[in-house]
């Protein structure tokens, strides 16, 4: 009985040793990083831009599609400039956040910031993986779709493969040129006739 009292001691030391370890990798982040981005939100440069792509998508058919909610801040912000018939799908998995929070407790956080936009259908958030949502996606074309979940390179290629298998006529992003992430290789490789960057948001645009 001794030696189990002793292992569960251990087993919870070990624990909080992890959660202490992480709590103050995410501290450090903060204070590393401008706070609009560790939140998962956009500069002022960045959000001009994106609005200038949302206003173009409403002149087109079909939804726009956000991979990435994290807290929803970006979310909002397309709902707030997206045409009134025109519905944003966001996509998160909510297994990181720079908080370490529960996937439980992120989503939460989440639908609390988003509450007005889901309440009047204005946002539609998936819960689940962008390969998943992807590969039973049975909507109309989107007419904007913005990459800002998974910022490895593999993910970002893939997601920009099923964007243009697909038809979609705007495809654009966030972090294009930070060199700790594959965002800006995939963008390269997937557009190699260039595409149109301000701040960390990149854009490309079909050919009429």
């Amino acid at each position: 009985m001794m030696l189990f009292h002793k292992f569960k001691q251990l087993a919870k030391a070990i624990k909080w040793q992890r959660e202490v370890r992480q709590a103050v990798s995410t501290h450090l982040t903060l204070l590393e990083n401008p706070s609009a981005f560790a939140l998962g939100g956009l500069t002022p440069e960045d959000e001009s831009q994106l609005v200038l792509l949302v206003e173009l998508a409403g002149r087109l058919d079909g939804p726009i599609v956000e991979f990435g909610t994290l807290f929803g801040l970006t979310t909002r912000l397309l709902a707030t400039v997206v045409r009134k018939d025109q519905q944003v799908i966001t996509v998160d998995n909510f297994i990181w956040n720079p908080f370490g929070l529960p996937p439980s407790v992120h989503e939460s956080f989440a639908r609390k910031v988003l509450r007005s936009e889901l309440a009047d259908g204005r946002v539609v958030l998936h819960v689940g993986d962008s390969e998943v949502f992807r590969r039973g996606y049975r909507g109309g074309v989107p007419a904007l779709v913005f990459l800002d979940a998974d910022h490895s390179y593999a993910a970002v290629r893939d997601e920009i493969a099923w964007a243009m298998s697909i038809g979609v006529p705007i495809i654009a992003g966030h972090d294009y040129g930070n060199p700790q992430f594959g965002v800006t290789r995939a963008v390269d490789e997937a557009f190699p006739n260039g595409i149109t960057s301000r701040g960390a948001v990149w854009a490309w645009k079909r050919d009429p």
